[in-house]
């Protein structure tokens, strides 16, 4: 008798703990479900965030490649009109010109603003007989905080050597940052690469190659000339030559007597 009600006793317990284990277990998996549940929901409201930054972003990379096509066909339309400020005073004040003072100059420069672009562009505009910029394509990426629109083109550069004139044309990279949310440019870069027409359809030795544009970075364009060049015979791109520069005024013009192995001084003259 007394050994039976041990046994129950014994079984009693066993069933309890196992009540109570169980109970403990189902309460740990809806612990667990609930911190899933919860997860779960605040993923798909990061994922309803992301996607609308990323609809807000994919707007502005929109509205900001309209912004630089929108400048891009003033710098076209308005070119002419484009009022161009006194040089003396603007040096007084920026404490440079605004002209292109050497033709290197153009493989790369920064700009802090719209407005310093089309002033300086606009400004080499009057310096050549021809300077278009013509864009291909644009791109606009992200970087972490920050909206990147790239235009890609070509510049078309008159030119008159000699008594001939010519028409050069180089690859052109221009890249505005903007701060994502924000509606200003914060920087513009702009690369002209040179050495893609130094190089030519004719293949030129390395030597060759930085000797031309070494040239170029020692080579000045005169504010209010037509067209400025450098070294190399148009028509060839091995021949150097002389290189005239005729002023818009035709009082005088600037020859420079260039030797392939020894460049001479510039000789001014009226015409």
């Amino acid at each position: 008798m007394k050994s039976s009600l041990v046994a129950e006793w014994k079984k009693a317990k066993r069933k309890e703990q196992c009540r109570r284990a169980q109970l403990k277990y189902l309460r740990r998996k809806r612990e667990e479900l609930q911190k899933l549940i919860g997860g779960i929901k605040r993923l798909k409201r990061e994922i309803k965030k992301l996607e609308a930054r990323k609809a807000e972003i994919r707007k502005q990379q929109k509205r900001r490649v309209q912004f630089v096509t929108s400048l891009y066909s003033s710098l076209q339309t308005d070119i002419k009109q484009q009022q161009l400020p006194d040089v003396r005073n603007y040096e007084r004040t920026y404490g440079c010109s605004p002209a292109l003072q050497v033709l290197s100059d153009l493989q790369r420069e920064e700009f802090d603003s719209m407005e310093s672009l089309r002033l300086h562009w606009g400004w080499y505009r009057s310096q050549f007989r021809q300077f278009e910029l013509s864009v291909a394509s644009y791109e606009c990426l992200v970087a972490g905080k920050h909206l990147i629109v790239k235009a890609t083109g070509s510049l078309r550069l008159g030119i008159e050597c000699e008594d001939n004139s010519d028409v050069i044309e180089c690859p052109v990279l221009q890249q505005f940052e903007f701060e994502i949310g924000e509606h200003d440019v914060r920087r513009i870069t702009s690369e002209v690469n040179l050495v893609s027409f130094v190089h030519g359809k004719e293949p030129l030795s390395p030597d060759r190659i930085l000797e031309t544009l070494s040239y170029l970075s020692q080579s000045t364009v005169q504010v209010g000339d037509l067209a400025f060049l450098g070294p190399m015979h148009l028509s060839t791109l091995s021949e150097f030559g002389y290189v005239r520069v005729r002023n818009i005024s035709g009082d005088k013009a600037v020859v420079v007597s260039i030797d392939a192995e020894e460049e001479e001084e510039e000789d001014e003259h009226s015409i």
